[in-house]
């Protein structure tokens, strides 16, 4: 028996999934492709940290990055729920396969060079629902945006997080929007 596969209308299936990936790219600033390469043995949960190997890194460094408290619910769903359906340690986390019996059917195995076909599809189709572009990378520019707003800027943190290896690279991130800086320059010289 042969089942037809509608990518259409699997493209956002099972939404806890895509839940998971959007958090996860939400809150660690990490690329698409180091998701991709997390294993479920990359997670520690007890201690809250993720790391991220040398094979999904643009830069060929490791880095460990922490699990904040908003994404440790999800991510530790997926690793149950990955670890109930068979998985084992060294296999990828992020693997929609593994949950959608119309991708199982269609796919097996791993997310690989082929396999990223769901989480491009997920974001063509989240971005015709929103009506502009989104994109697994925005979110890193969103993160270290964010975090430069803050007052306790610290550029080498942002550097950090992000993996860079020079501060040219991290500020190509940050986009400084008018109010910020008459934010800060309101702050500055109020003093």
């Amino acid at each position: 028996m042969s089942l037809a596969v509608n990518w259409r209308v699997h493209a956002c299936q099972p939404a806890w999934f895509w839940l998971t990936v959007l958090d996860t790219l939400s809150y660690t600033a990490i690329r698409q492709n180091q998701l991709r390469h997390i294993r479920i043995c990359d997670v520690n949960l007890e201690e809250r940290w993720l790391d991220l190997i040398i094979a999904g890194a643009k830069n060929h460094r490791e880095l460990r990055i922490p699990i904040i408290t908003e994404l440790f619910p999800r991510l530790e769903i997926l690793v149950t729920r990955s670890l109930e359906a068979g998985a084992e340690p060294e296999d990828q986390l992020f693997n929609v396969n593994r949950f959608d019996v119309g991708r199982r059917a269609k796919q097996q195995g791993a997310m690989t060079d082929m396999g990223i076909y769901p989480i491009r599809a997920f974001f063509r189709r989240l971005s015709k629902e929103c009506r502009f572009v989104v994109s697994p990378h925005r979110f890193r520019h969103t993160v270290a945006t964010n975090l430069m707003k803050s007052p306790d800027r610290n550029i080498h943190a942002v550097k950090r997080l992000l993996g860079h290896s020079s501060l040219r690279s991290t500020l190509e991130y940050i986009d400084e929007d008018v109010e910020s800086l008459r934010e800060i320059m309101e702050q500055e010289f109020k003093r």
